[in-house]
């Protein structure tokens, strides 16, 4: 069983203002059973096939005491959730007249100082809806953690492909909503890397990839299998029926392909 030595991260008011936008039930039973959800992703599985075991020695929330959103209860009432289920608790209050905090700077010093003084976790997971953190992400590789992070529907691209595995909000929501029938093996199989590679999911992604490149970029099709791979290991298996990546790329994704030279290059046409 491969075991990994832990480290979560929480920009509470992010996550939690992130799932209210989706699921105001959700949210609140987020933040109200933290043990929950905390005790699946003891258990969650990137590109393993064994059963996997994550000890999180280190669990810090960060947390604006006076925050709240639309008809939420303030953050304030949830604190004492996180307190009971041993973890740390850190107040961020606002620092702007616009409600602006420093969670992220704490966040990021902190997980830099853990680094520095605790070189056995492996394990670092970044919860919070922010690409903002793709800096540290991409520290934390250098320094060769394994890295997960947080995934709203709408993920930058570079974000995502900086990390190991992700945790999508979708499957998130569904296991707080209780859709899972076990608490066991089918909550955390939720929460892990989607390998199936759904229709819908590869054209948002690759769609995202050219919406955050340059105007008129072209990719080559190699490059493109790699980022879709990394985000969909099953994906070689068939390229989703189709009968290459290049043909997946064209029918499915709606990309002009065309051999340049010795490359094999995509790219989505001004209008498209």
């Amino acid at each position: 069983m491969p075991n990994y030595i832990s480290a979560i991260f929480l920009d509470f008011d992010n996550v939690f203002s992130s799932l209210f936008s989706e699921s105001k039930e959700a949210a609140r039973e987020f933040a109200k059973s933290p043990a929950t959800w905390l005790n699946s992703f003891k258990g969650m599985k990137g590109t393993e096939t064994d059963e996997t075991n994550h000890n999180f020695v280190i669990r810090r929330c960060y947390m604006n005491p006076a925050g709240r959103i639309s008809n939420s209860d303030k953050y304030s009432e949830f604190r004492q959730n996180f307190v009971r289920d041993g973890w740390e608790v850190i107040d961020t209050p606002p620092l702007t007249k616009q409600g602006k905090t420093s969670a992220d700077t704490h966040i990021v010093m902190d997980v830099l100082d853990a680094v520095a003084q605790y070189p056995l976790v492996t394990e670092y997971l970044i919860m919070a809806a922010d690409a903002d953190y793709t800096p540290l992400v991409i520290r934390l590789r250098k320094h060769l953690k394994t890295t997960v992070i947080y995934a709203p529907k709408k993920l930058a691209v570079a974000y995502q492909a900086s990390c190991d595995s992700v945790i999508e909000e979708a499957a998130l929501i569904d296991l707080l909503s209780g859709e899972d029938e076990d608490d066991g093996e089918a909550a955390v199989a939720s929460v892990t890397v989607d390998t199936k590679g759904h229709p819908d999911r590869i054209k948002e992604f690759i769609a995202r990839y050219f919406a955050e490149s340059e105007p008129g970029h072209k990719a080559t099709v190699s490059t493109l299998g790699k980022r879709l791979v990394a985000q969909f290991p099953d994906i070689e298996n068939g390229w989703g029926g189709y009968n290459s990546l290049s043909q997946l790329l064209k029918r499915l994704c709606g990309l002009s392909v065309e051999k340049v030279e010795n490359r094999t290059v995509a790219w989505r046409e001004e209008g498209t």
